[in-house]
């Protein structure tokens, strides 16, 4: 079994010896495949921090398949669809299969689902819904097991893997500004969990720099996290319209809590936007055939599974992608200028 949460890892020798992770594992797995210099510096920082490689782990280089892997979070939406399409039309073309896998956003699942990759001798691996935390192990482990793997969605910690996302933080920023821009000036949050995903806590720290911006103060009351489910964004909606001095905009950090928290709008006889005003974020297809079409924030996340595939077939040790893709303002009819 791949040892998830190893005492000393590969990235603690990399800082000791003040290299990159790709090279201390080029080093550990090939040693002729680096100077004698940098060897030698690789096996005293291992020596310093009492780490012993794990050659049994790493052979899996040797079997591999031509498989992608890919954890997702959920597939109970349509929000990894355009990634995983993507993906896999890349893979295709390569002429690799891939396999997916679900994690229903628990961390221990997340865990045995990368071990059961590794041990499938996957060449490359997708992840998504990693917390920082998370990131760490799972840095730990791929670089080991010499496995290209690249994190999407989301920008990771300075770590040593791929990525390809967005910045969610300025993109939050951007869409709160513009209900600002409107005339808001009591603008409610619906997000999701930060403490699951950082991208959902950056989409928060988003909404919150643009309301310090423009000297708006931050009320807690109308600032919600839940997961991104129908039910949840319809609950907050209701929760947040029912406070005193209720807003007149919510910043809905996820389309799929937009969805839900706009039927609550119309369950509360509520005019959007003539009465409040909801922004989303994703751009999901179902979000322009809302009643009215959704205003939100674009993830361009067939771009994100095409590149996330092309740095995922290259082979491991080849250094670190990493590509933080525009996303901007998808305009339609439910954000308008406020009536009081």
């Amino acid at each position: 079994m791949v040892d998830v949460k190893r005492s000393s890892s590969m990235r603690q020798v990399a800082q000791a010896a003040n290299m990159s992770i790709a090279t201390v594992s080029r080093a550990l797995r090939d040693p002729e495949s680096v100077s004698k210099r940098a060897l030698a510096r690789v096996e005293e920082a291992a020596a310093a921090v009492g780490y012993t490689y794990n050659a049994t782990a790493g052979d899996v280089l040797a079997g591999r398949s031509t498989v992608l892997g890919v954890i997702v979070p959920s597939v109970a939406s349509t929000l990894f669809g355009p990634t995983l399409h993507a993906l896999q039309d890349t893979a295709m073309e390569a002429q690799f299969s891939v396999m997916h896998a679900v994690t229903n956003w628990e961390l221990g699942r997340e865990e045995r689902l990368l071990e059961t990759m590794i041990k499938r001798r996957v060449h490359g691996l997708v992840m998504t819904g990693l917390s920082e935390r998370a990131q760490d192990r799972v840095c730990d482990v791929v670089n080991e097991a010499g496995i290209r793997t690249v994190v999407i969605w989301e920008k990771p910690v300075d770590n040593g893997l791929s990525y390809v996302g967005i910045d969610n933080f300025a993109a939050a920023r951007k869409a709160t500004a513009f209900l600002i821009e409107q005339g808001h000036r009591r603008i409610g949050f619906i997000g999701g969990p930060g403490s699951v995903t950082p991208r959902s806590q950056h989409r928060c720290q988003g909404y919150g720099q643009a309301l310090e911006d423009h000297d708006i103060a931050y009320d807690a009351d109308i600032v919600l996290q839940r997961f991104p489910e129908l039910a949840n964004g319809r609950e907050a909606m209701h929760h947040i319209m029912s406070v005193d001095d209720a807003p007149t905009a919510v910043f809905v950090a996820s389309d799929i809590l937009a969805i839900g928290a706009l039927r609550a709008a119309h369950e509360l006889k509520l005019s959007v936007p003539e009465d409040v005003s909801i922004l989303g974020f994703d751009n999901l297809e179902i979000t322009a055939f809302q009643q009215p079409p959704i205003t939100t924030m674009n993830m361009p996340s067939s771009q994100i599974g095409t590149l996330a595939a092309q740095i995922a077939l290259e082979e491991h040790g080849a250094p670190p992608r990493h590509y933080c893709l525009d996303s901007e303002l998808v305009l339609r009819e439910s954000v308008g200028r406020p009536r009081r």
